[in-house]
Order: C-alpha cells, then structure tokens, then sequence
C-alpha cells in the first residue's frame, strides 16, 4: 500500500483518530517496516499525551525485519514481554517497566508475606494476598505512603475522622501484583507487577518504598533472631 507521506504519516493519522474513540478501543497498533519511523511515531504517541504503549521487532523472513508500536489510551498496562519486546531499539525509545525486582531478600517466604501483609494494612490499600500462590494483589486510590498521607491518616485517627469519600473514583491510582519466589539457588526475591495507574512516577515512588520497608522489616527480623539465639546461650 502506498500513501502520502508514507507510513509515518499514515500512522500519525492513526493515533490522531484514536483520540476520538480513546478508551472504546483497548489498543492500537502498527507495523512498520522502517527502523527509522520507529522513533518518530513513539514520538508522535508521546505528543498526543498517551503514555501506555508498547513495541516489539518481528523478523517475518531471513533478511527482513518489522517493527510493531501499540498504544492505549486505558490504564491497563501490559507485561514487561510485551510492552519491551524489541531487542534492537535503543532504551531511550522502549516505554516505562512495568516491573520492579527486589533481591537480594535474606528471610523465609513467610516471614517476607508477613512483613508484605503487615505493610499493606499500615498503609491501607486495598490487598488481597494468596498464601498458596505466594503472591497479592494491591489497589491504591491515591499515594496513600507519603509523608503527606502518613499525617493525614494520623491527624484523622485522632480526630476520629473517617476516611470515606462518597465520590470515590471508579479506577484505582496504582494497581500492582507482587510475587514472591525462592529460586534452587539464591535469595528469595519479590517482584512488583504494574497492572494499572497512569502515572509512572507513582510506580516508581511505590516500589522505591517498597524496597525500603520491606528491607527495613528483614533486618529487624534478623536482629531479633540473634537476639533470642544470644539470650538461649546464656
């Protein structure tokens, strides 16, 4: 198919349609057969205020290589396989991880949910965890971990104030899923799945405080056991 402009004009015209029907349609897509235009529709997306894309290389024959650029306008983001799939695009080009790795982890998987449990009622998020499955998942309406948050909680507990908001919106500030898993060999690990949000900032703000706690409860669990293993010695 030939049109003016080539592809990076017919694609540019794509994602100016889509604005129009946003979020009636999950995800856009494109293929492109030039390296070159890669970039400058990322750019195009970028400009067009969406931040949930995604891009991957095909290689269809021995010698010929495509490129694939997705867009949403929704909130629901894809897998790390999906949204980064492309192995000859340079980092600056691949959208936002949607996932978070946390390791080494020094402690049991009970004593890592236990601390993971314990996190998410302090900061009241919506938490539903699956001890068979080692895993749970979370809901934030807002940044609910701030200093800002943390005083506001405090300031309501003590005046007894509650919490509700009648007019409470529908789609959740941050949604994530977090697995903990022990490898044959190494340290138990975490890892933090972005499932919803818009914001990548509050992704990122989340597993930096994540990391922090729950690293902060692992060293408090080793201080305590040494401490019993020196009170059975005497």
């Amino acid at each position: 198919m030939v049109t003016q402009g080539g592809e990076v004009a017919f694609v540019t015209r794509m994602i100016d349609q889509s604005r129009d029907l946003q979020e009636r349609c999950q995800w856009f897509t494109s293929m492109l057969g030039k390296g070159s235009s890669v970039e400058q529709i990322i750019e195009k997306i970028k400009e067009a205020g969406v931040t949930n894309f995604a891009v991957t290389d095909l290689m269809p024959g021995h010698a010929t290589k495509r490129w694939v650029v997705g867009w949403s306008w929704g909130s629901y983001r894809p897998s790390e396989a999906v949204a980064r799939a492309s192995s000859t695009l340079p980092k600056h080009l691949l959208p936002f991880p949607t996932e978070y790795k946390l390791a080494p982890w020094a402690a049991t998987i009970d004593t890592c949910a236990h601390t993971l449990n314990h996190l998410m009622q302090e900061l009241e998020m919506q938490w539903r965890y699956k001890t068979e499955l080692s895993e749970g998942v979370g809901f934030a309406k807002a940044n609910v971990w701030s200093r800002a948050a943390r005083r506001k909680r405090g300031q309501a507990s003590k005046t007894g104030a509650d919490d509700f908001e009648e007019d409470e919106p529908e789609e959740p500030a941050l949604a994530v899923k977090i697995s903990i898993r022990l490898p044959r060999k190494g340290a138990i690990t975490a890892t933090v799945r972005w499932l919803q949000g818009r914001d990548s900032v509050l992704f990122e703000s989340f597993c930096g405080m994540l990391k922090r706690r729950l690293s902060e409860g692992s060293t408090q669990v080793m201080a305590s056991r040494v401490i019993i293993a020196a009170a059975g010695e005497l």
